[in-house]
Parts: C-alpha cells; sequence; structure tokens
C-alpha cells in the first residue's frame, strides 16, 4: 500500500542518482547536477503556480515507511483540463506493484482534486513501454505509436503515446467497486 506526501528536497535528491541512471525515460537529454536537482524543486515543486504536481511515493514496510519513489502530473494546461503523469520508482523497489499503485493514485489526483479532463503520458520503446501498456489496458486508456520520438544510444526510437480520460477511467472504477 502507497502513501503519497508532499515532495521534500531530500525526496528530491535520494531521486536524482535514480532519475540520471534511467536517461532511456527522460525527455531531458542530459544528467542533472545537484544544483539543477535542487534549483528544479525550489523553482518548479515549490511554486504554487507551477503546472507541475508531484508527490512523493511511500510504503510501508513492515514497522518503517520506506520512500520509493516519486511522480504525479506536470505539464497541467489549465485551460485544456489536461496533464501529463510521471513517474520513477527507485531500482530496488522496481517490480513489487508500486508503480501500477502509484499510477492509480496520480490518475484519482488528476481527476478528483486537480479537476482535469485528460492525463497523457509518452513512453519510448527504449524504456519501459510494456509496464505503460498494461496500465492503459488496466484504465481503459487509448494509446498509439509514434516513430522517432527519442534519439538515445546511437538510434531514433519510437514511443507509446497513451491518454487516460475521466470518463474511460470513472467507468473502470464503477466496474471495480469504487473511486479511482
Amino acid at each position: 500500500m502507497l502513501e503519497l506526501s508532499a515532495l521534500t528536497l531530500d525526496n528530491a535528491l535520494t531521486v536524482l542518482p535514480w532519475r540520471n541512471a534511467a536517461m532511456e525515460t527522460l525527455r531531458t537529454p542530459m544528467m542533472l547536477t545537484r544544483e539543477q536537482q535542487e534549483e528544479w524543486y525550489r523553482d518548479v515543486i515549490c511554486d504554487r503556480r507551477s503546472s507541475t504536481r508531484y508527490w512523493a511515493l511511500w510504503a510501508q514496510m513492515g514497522l518503517y515507511s520506506m520512500f520509493v519513489g516519486y511522480g504525479g502530473i506536470e505539464n497541467i494546461e489549465w485551460e485544456n483540463r489536461r496533464g501529463e503523469i510521471s513517474l520513477l520508482i527507485g531500482p530496488d523497489y522496481r517490480g513489487m506493484g508500486y508503480g501500477r499503485e502509484a499510477v492509480r493514485l496520480f490518475l484519482d489526483r488528476a481527476f478528483n482534486y486537480l479537476n482535469l479532463e485528460t492525463v497523457w503520458g509518452e513512453s519510448y520503446m527504449c524504456g519501459h513501454p510494456d509496464f505503460w501498456r498494461r496500465c492503459v489496458e488496466d484504465y481503459n486508456g487509448q494509446s498509439t505509436r509514434l516513430p522517432r520520438r527519442k534519439y538515445y544510444g546511437g538510434s531514433y526510437h519510437d514511443s507509446l503515446y497513451f491518454t487516460f480520460t475521466r470518463c474511460d477511467v470513472g467507468a473502470w472504477a464503477e466496474a471495480n467497486g469504487g473511486r479511482v
């Protein structure tokens, strides 16, 4: 079971090496320094007017709560009621179901708290598109393949572009006994 909390600077710095080790998944084509990550935290996460809403992900492990990842909704277009989903789970916590639970929590926040209508995302084929394909199936989303979206490792890679809508996710929730 995951819980969301406000993202702290310590969380953002914990994520920095995870992020820099996953360049195949990122739009940013360079590793970030500690100073750049601190600037992002201060100028984006701490700005109430920002178009980004990120949360820390905490998992209960016995008597302890462990920070396992972060993410949320970014590039929010309030006038269009849409935003992009983003997620990074720490390498030691992948494959344990935390990613799928985080997507559920982020969609709940997007549709039931931020009042968005559409959440979209993009996963490069050199990254983890199978994870996102399963999420699209889980939540009645839609997807398509876009050609040559990421240059990585000496070649161009296609991407899986996907969307979740409030209506489709709501239908999923009703079929599964409640809210997202």
